[in-house]
């Protein structure tokens, strides 16, 4: 198999099969089950809410968690109470917006529909005006819900 570049790190390696795309790294494989886990979230409503639960039952049990967080970095919550500020800034002027939009019936242009003629796979870009060698690329997508 060819060597081909981990989206984490950037660096080449070879592939144990076809279906490994991130490098065996600590630090890949953890930014591997952030993607797995975000894309699950996103798709799986069980799994979304069993993981809700999950966090609840831990909340319960450690009551004071945020509290402490807080007290031992000072500096975090300061710098998040001010980002809170300017999420709700941003929350007002969304509203106001969506409301205006409403009115004004403004269509949303930029939206696209997914196509099932995906070109994905490996291909070779051949540079045919400049002397220059060829670069293999490879062309994925994540995963879509099904509604």
């Amino acid at each position: 198999m060819d060597s081909i570049p981990c989206p984490s790190c950037d660096l080449f390696f070879v592939p144990r099969n076809k279906l490994q795309i991130y490098c065996s790294g600590s630090d890949c494989q953890r930014a591997r089950k952030a993607l797995w886990q975000k894309q699950k979230l996103a798709c799986d409503p069980v799994y979304k809410k069993d993981q809700k639960l999950s966090n609840q039952k831990w909340l319960l049990n450690t009551p004071d968690y945020w509290a402490d967080y807080r007290q031992r970095n000072p500096k975090k919550a300061d710098r998040n109470r001010a980002l809170q500020k300017v999420r709700n800034c941003q929350s007002q002027k969304n509203k106001a917006h969506f409301k205006a939009s409403k009115v004004i019936g403004i269509a949303k242009m930029d939206s696209s529909k997914p196509s099932k003629d995906m070109l994905l796979g490996q291909y070779w870009l051949v540079p045919t005006v400049a002397k220059m060698d060829p670069v293999k690329i490879f062309i994925t997508t994540a995963p879509v819900c099904s509604p």
